[in-house]
Parts: C-alpha cells; sequence; structure tokens
C-alpha cells in the first residue's frame, strides 16, 4: 500500500471492499467502525496540521521561502526540506507538540479540552496514562494566554473572584500540611489563603480580562493590572470596595462603585461580571480544583471557550494551539 496518505482507493476496489462490509459479523463491524473513526481522526488531524505550513510558508529553521516535500515521518505525517538549509521539518516543527506522540490523537484530545473533561476521564477517553493526558493537556495551554483584550473602552465592569490556595499535585516542598480534599479554609473571607482573579470586560461583550493578583488584593495590583488596558473615557464600574476608591484618580478614568446590598446604581451595574464570575465557576467544576501554579493557564483555556454562546470545534481550538488564526 503506497505511502502517500492522500491517494484515495481506485473505485472498483472501493465497491469490493464495500460488498464485503456484508459478510460480516456485529463483532467485526464494530471493530471496522472503530478503526474508520480512528483513521478518519488520523486524516483530519494532518489536515489540520498542513494548514500551519500553508500559513507560515517559510522555514521554521532559517525562514527559508523554498521547501519542497520529502516524504513521511513513522508516524505518517507529511515531512518539508528546506531548499535553503537543507534541513527537514514538519508542520508542527517549532511548537509545543512537535516531540509528542500519538500525534494523530491531538484532535481527539483538543475535543476532550473542549468537553471539559478532567485528566483521568481524557486518559481514558483517548487510551494514554493519565500522565501523558495532563501533559498534553498543558502543551495546548500556553498559546491561548494570548488572548487577552488589548483595551477596556467605553463602560468597563470590574471585580474579583476568588479560588482557594492550592497545591494540589505537590508531592514535596509545601509550605504546609497537606489538606483533604475539600476541607474548608481555616479563615473565613478575604484571606492568605484566598488567590484573587481580577475580571473586566467591556459592556456588551464577552471578551474577558482575567489576571491571578497576589493575596489579599489592593489599589496598587488593581491598578498595575488595568493600567495598560483602560483609555481616558473608560467608564468602569465596580463593586463598594475600598480598593477602587482612588483608581479612578490614579488611573484618570472615572469609577462608579455600586453601593453595598445594591445590585445596580441607575445606568450603573457589575451584573455582566457577576454572570462572568458565575460561568468561571461552573467552567471550574468538573476539575475538583485547579493548582495555584496553574490557575492563570485553566483561565486562559476558560476564556477562550467562553468568547462565544456556542462553544468553539475542536478543530479550530487545535489550529490555534499550533499558531494557525482562526
Amino acid at each position: 500500500m503506497p505511502r502517500d496518505r492522500t491517494r484515495a482507493m481506485r473505485r472498483k476496489e472501493f465497491a469490493l471492499l464495500l460488498d464485503a462490509l456484508s459478510l460480516l459479523g456485529l463483532h467485526q463491524l464494530k471493530q471496522v467502525t472503530e478503526q474508520a473513526a480512528r483513521l478518519a481522526g488520523c486524516q483530519e488531524t494532518q489536515a489540520l496540521i498542513a494548514q500551519r505550513i500553508d500559513h507560515i510558508a517559510a522555514c521554521p529553521h532559517c525562514a527559508g521561502a523554498t521547501f519542497c516535500r520529502w516524504g513521511f515521518t513513522d508516524a505518517g505525517g507529511q515531512r518539508y526540506r528546506c531548499r535553503d538549509c537543507g534541513r527537514s521539518f514538519t508542520g508542527l516543527t517549532g511548537t509545543p507538540l512537535c516531540r509528542i506522540h500519538d500525534k494523530h490523537q491531538l484532535l481527539a484530545n483538543a475535543q476532550c479540552m473542549r468537553d471539559r473533561l478532567s485528566v483521568r476521564a481524557a486518559a481514558k477517553q483517548l487510551g494514554v496514562h493519565r500522565n501523558t493526558a495532563f501533559r498534553w493537556r498543558h502543551l495546548l495551554m500556553p498559546s491561548l494566554e494570548r488572548h487577552q483584550p488589548a483595551a477596556l473602552e467605553g463602560v468597563a465592569e470590574a471585580d474579583e473572584v476568588f479560588f482557594r490556595l492550592s497545591f494540589k499535585g505537590c508531592k514535596r516542598d509545601m509550605p504546609r500540611l497537606a489538606y483533604r480534599r475539600a476541607m474548608p479554609a481555616t479563615k473565613r473571607g478575604i484571606s492568605a489563603e484566598q488567590i484573587p482573579v481580577l475580571t473586566a470586560l467591556c459592556r456588551g461583550s464577552r471578551h474577558s480580562f482575567m489576571a491571578v493578583l497576589p493575596p489579599l488584593p489592593n489599589t496598587a495590583s488593581v491598578s498595575t493590572a488595568l493600567g495598560p488596558l483602560v483609555k481616558p473615557d473608560t467608564v468602569l464600574c465596580a463593586d463598594s470596595a475600598g480598593l477602587y476608591k482612588p483608581l479612578g484618580k490614579k488611573l484618570g478614568i472615572t469609577v462608579w462603585q455600586i453601593p453595598s446590598g445594591s445590585h445596580k446604581q441607575g445606568a450603573n451595574h457589575i451584573q455582566n461580571v457577576n454572570a462572568l464570575h458565575s460561568r468561571i465557576r461552573g467552567w471550574f467544576r468538573p476539575f475538583k480544583g485547579v493548582a495555584t501554579k496553574y490557575l492563570d493557564k485553566y483561565l486562559a483555556w476558560f476564556r477562550y471557550f467562553d468568547h462565544t454562546p456556542h462553544p468553539a470545534k475542536a478543530s479550530l481550538f487545535l489550529l490555534d494551539a499550533i499558531g494557525v488564526p482562526t
């Protein structure tokens, strides 16, 4: 059988294959279905990876624009060779996914991330070890961190959402004794045990800004996070927390604070950002807690799929992760 995966079966051979399917038993048909689904996933993944070559249109080693096809990898992926530097490369060269095995499962892994499966559930579905599923997930996440709004214009809303300080996955050198699962915090309210995440978005938009702040947020930390985003004509709506009172003068913007116990004050409210917090809580629920050191990556993962009411397809997610604009 030729190595060229794009070569289609001849019409007569395909007709014989279809006729042979009627002779198979139920168990054999299930095996054929599973194999066909796996091969279809492999070809779709290879087609998505090939789009990166069309996008960059240059050698990832020397940026040369002249290259040609140069056989296939052991996994069946297309290999290219640069005519300028003589080095070979594939569609994933220069990405964090370049050296992983089972590249044909990248699309299935993207689908698991779209469905918010836990590490163990994704490992079971992909048929890999849980550590492999964890590593694949974190190789896709760094590219998502670039999806932050460049500016907050018009009427914007800001508030903090808090996550429990977590050392999940840490096996040694912990600054405290390990907690049992679902163990409550030792202190009530805001404390060093709670990690604040500043969230902000413009009125009428789901394109949100998120930044992990140091424990016990103050005006300085919020000002540092929002400073590069706000414009002189930005109107910022916030709650009655004291840290927002001097923020308007410090950033040169208008700040409207909603009184404690009220949902809105005239046309000013923070209901959109509160709804965002509700979606964040629901998104994180299947993971049973996230390690604080990975919190910013998980927030970027949430933000990518929260931009629109209808989550993006797994194929678009994979393309974005390997650097192809979608």
